[in-house]
């Protein structure tokens, strides 16, 4: 599965973005993780694809026939702004007891309009909200074999509950799920789930 996510940051607008706004510490240490300095810039598994659309639309390609050793599952449901779910992990092969993995869940909105946008672009898809497990991630071990079951309950943000400056539709809201080997970037596994 391939899935794209977006992180907002404090340009080109002056640092009015109020999607950057409503969470500016995962914005900025995301965006520094990845040391971005511009935008737009993608990072496709990890890599560098820069601004140019033609690696947006090649460098996916590269990974689409990849076979993961690890699983992702997501199953939960949603009541009005609130979400609980569970996440499953398992691998094929056991990684080595010093990669650092990172357990990593975003919730995310599909679609968000913001009318004032410094740069015209009107229309956001796929923008993070939060990270459920910090904006570093939650360190995991995983062992051929095992199955991990974490449980986990999150609701909107009070940043965005009625703000004035986003429209948005609740059943736009999904779970994106991944593994990280946070030493090189390299994404391991990722799952989403639509709660609609």
């Amino acid at each position: 599965m391939w899935t794209q996510i977006y992180y907002h940051v404090w340009w080109p607008g002056q640092g009015n973005d109020p999607m950057y706004l409503a969470n500016t510490s995962m914005n900025i240490t995301r965006n520094n993780y990845y040391e971005n300095n511009y935008t737009p810039h993608m990072f496709t598994n990890g890599k560098d694809s820069g601004s140019n659309t033609t690696n947006w639309k090649n460098d996916p390609k590269k990974y689409l026939d990849d076979v993961g050793l690890y699983g992702v599952r997501i199953s939960g449901n949603q009541s009005g702004n609130d979400i609980s779910f569970d996440v499953e992990l398992d691998a094929v092969k056991s990684p080595s007891s010093s990669r650092d993995l990172r357990l990593f869940i975003a919730t995310v909105m599909d679609t968000v309009k913001y009318f004032g946008s410094a740069n015209g672009l009107t229309e956001h898809h796929n923008a993070v909200i939060d990270l459920i497990t910090g904006d570093t991630g939650k360190s995991i071990k995983l062992f051929s074999g095992v199955v991990t079951k974490e449980s986990f309950s999150w609701s909107m943000r009070t940043e965005w509950i009625n703000h004035s400056d986003l429209t948005y539709n609740m059943s736009g809201l999904k779970v994106v799920v991944w593994i990280q080997d946070y030493s090189n970037k390299e994404i391991l596994q990722v799952n989403e789930l639509n709660f609609d």
